[in-house]
């Protein structure tokens, strides 16, 4: 698979986020790419913020299932926007590693 596929870069951003079932389906990749989800990591804990401050605001507002559909949509938002700047995040590394290269094979 072509490492600046937009298939190989869905792939790095499922294993940082933790969406691969990995026992059943184990690939290469996870060797090198960690779950930045998982337990006592950055994103586990920030997330956990967030889970709770939904429920807190629900229960300030009435809610008694825990989810608000403007406060899920918010998230979602974010999720989304997280994904774009991962994609361009890639890209960019991706297009500076080439540049790099270019000029050590232009200096040979």
């Amino acid at each position: 698979m072509e490492r600046n596929s937009q298939k190989f870069k869905q792939l790095v951003y499922d294993l940082m986020n933790g969406s691969l079932n990995l026992r059943d389906y184990p690939v290469e990749e996870s060797r090198y790419v960690e779950n930045e989800y998982g337990e006592g990591k950055f994103c586990e804990e920030t997330y956990s913020k967030i889970f709770d401050l939904n429920r807190k605001l629900c229960e300030r507002l009435g809610i008694g299932d825990g989810e608000d559909e403007d406060v899920e949509d918010m998230i979602n938002y974010l999720f989304d926007i997280q994904r774009h700047m991962c994609m361009k995040m890639y890209e960019y590394g991706w297009l500076f590693a080439k540049i790099e290269e270019d000029k050590k094979n232009a200096s040979k």
